[in-house]
């Protein structure tokens, strides 16, 4: 069985601008735990932007957000939850081809169970009985 190592690099598209998304590494792994551990007991907002500043960087977020007190936590949460989902796109492209695997697996048995549901109908419309 070949293992496949091709791991895409993810960018994402916010307001017509491109950002290159962090690589999932160990270091990027351990600075978004401490970006969590310092925002700990403070307000979400302020954990989506730290997290948003291991994943696209400094400059990114300050280009992103730049009004201060009067930016809007809605387009906060959206570019975050957005970012998010790219970094975990190699992650999700694995348990799509494992979910595709199982399906290939069991269309044999799905295909006989149809089969079976078909004959089981045309005999019930047939009147055809067994037993007694």
């Amino acid at each position: 069985m070949r293992i496949d190592t091709d791991i895409d690099q993810v960018r994402v598209e916010i307001d017509g601008e491109e950002y290159a998304v962090a690589e999932k590494t160990i270091a990027i792994a351990d600075a978004l735990s401490d970006a969590a551990q310092r925002c700990e007991g403070k307000p979400v907002y302020r954990l989506w932007l730290a997290e948003l500043e291991v994943l696209l960087g400094t400059d990114a977020v300050r280009k992103l957000f730049h009004d201060g007190k009067r930016e809007n936590i809605d387009r906060i949460q959206r570019i975050h939850a957005g970012v998010l989902e790219a970094f975990d796109h190699n992650a999700r492209a694995v348990l799509e081809r494992k979910a595709q695997l199982q399906r290939d697996a069991l269309e044999p048995m799905t295909d006989f169970l149809r089969q079976l549901e078909s004959a089981l109908k045309a005999d019930a419309k047939n009147g055809i009985r067994r037993g007694k």
